[in-house]
């Protein structure tokens, strides 16, 4: 089980462990701003917050925790008793779990702006 913590104590401190016995070939991966992110949905993202965290760097980056250069930051954690994944829903912002993070990172300038953009997103089963 991954754990991640989160301290403001005048500055914002971010970390969190990748806690398996394997490697996945990840490294820390800068994403500057405006780099096309093409998701599986078929949004093309083009304009964007600069990011940067620790990724398996395919053709996108598929991070497992980063932070925006406005610092918002997020980490995929690992639940696999508590993950539910869906089909995609008309209407909603269909997001491939995997995606999450440079998606909501693209997106959002801080909690509040990301708390909008999740109250219509669907987490795909893809």
């Amino acid at each position: 089980m991954c754990t991640a913590v989160s301290v403001v104590a005048g500055d914002h401190y971010f970390g969190r462990n990748l806690d398996y016995e394997i490697t996945f070939g990840e490294k820390i991966c800068i994403t500057p701003r405006n780099f096309t992110f093409e998701f599986t949905n078929g949004e093309k993202l083009t304009s964007h917050y600069a990011m940067l965290g620790v990724a398996v760097n395919e053709s996108v980056p598929l991070y497992f925790d980063a932070v925006n250069e406005k610092g918002l930051c997020a980490a995929g954690l690992n639940f696999p008793q508590n993950a539910r994944y869906f089909k995609s829903v008309q209407g909603k912002n269909n997001i491939a779990s995997f995606e999450f993070i440079p998606w909501i990172l693209s997106k959002c300038s801080n909690v509040r702006n990301a708390r909008r953009f999740l109250e219509n997103i669907n987490i795909t089963d893809t």
